[in-house]
């Protein structure tokens, strides 16, 4: 009779152990999710200084994820396919007037994730101005910007929609080949807490990468 509640007790640790082992399997992989998450939000927000540090972090946390934890369906392996981690040369113009002030953009990067290209533009003469916004590939026509946001003054500013005073937001992109992007926006602009309205006019994005 002992034999026997020794044997059951084996039977019984076995089953723990091999419980607890797939547990830390599970984790192991949460984590590793976890991190290509954190990578992907860096990378998301970088700037020109670091866009090809931060873009090799993702690049790097993608691929230990898939060598660990598997890519059943190839959705990290598309990511890391289309990643591009060289540091971009962009010439052209990217400007936009606030009511009668016009604001140009002469640092101007693009980065591609996927299927989105990420234009993000500084002026080099003052941190007060940012702008940044997403177009897809290949996409033309109306209503093609998206995600689009202005950096002003330490306040960010998107589309308000509708317009207060009837400069309703609106973009039409022209060309959207491999290397270029041209194309025009323009509408109130509001900020987080909807306590101001910018009259954005005449907003231009024509650019080579």
């Amino acid at each position: 009779m002992k034999s026997i509640k020794f044997f059951s007790s084996l039977l019984v640790l076995t089953f723990v152990l091999a419980c607890s082992s797939s547990n830390d399997s599970g984790t192991d992989c949460d984590s590793l999710a976890d991190a290509t998450d954190a990578a992907q939000a860096a990378y998301l927000t970088a700037t020109p200084d670091n866009q090809v540090t931060r873009c090799n972090a993702y690049k790097a946390a993608l691929q230990n994820e898939i060598v660990n934890c598997g890519d059943e369906f190839g959705d990290l392996q598309a990511i890391v396919d289309g990643l591009n981690c060289t540091a971009s040369t962009t010439t052209g113009t990217l400007s936009m007037s606030l009511g009668s002030a016009p604001i140009s953009f002469d640092e101007i990067t693009v980065t591609t994730t996927g299927t989105t290209r990420h234009v993000h533009g500084e002026n080099s003469t003052t941190t007060s101005y940012i702008v940044d916004f997403d177009v897809e590939i290949g996409q033309t026509g109306a209503n093609k910007i998206n995600n689009f946001q202005l950096r002003l003054l330490s306040q960010t500013y998107t589309p308000l929609i509708p317009a207060a005073f009837g400069n309703n937001w609106t973009n039409n992109i022209t060309v959207n080949s491999s290397t270029s992007i041209v194309g025009t926006f323009r509408g109130e602009l509001v900020n987080a807490g909807q306590t101001s309205v910018q009259d954005m006019l005449g907003g231009v994005v024509d650019i080579d990468f």
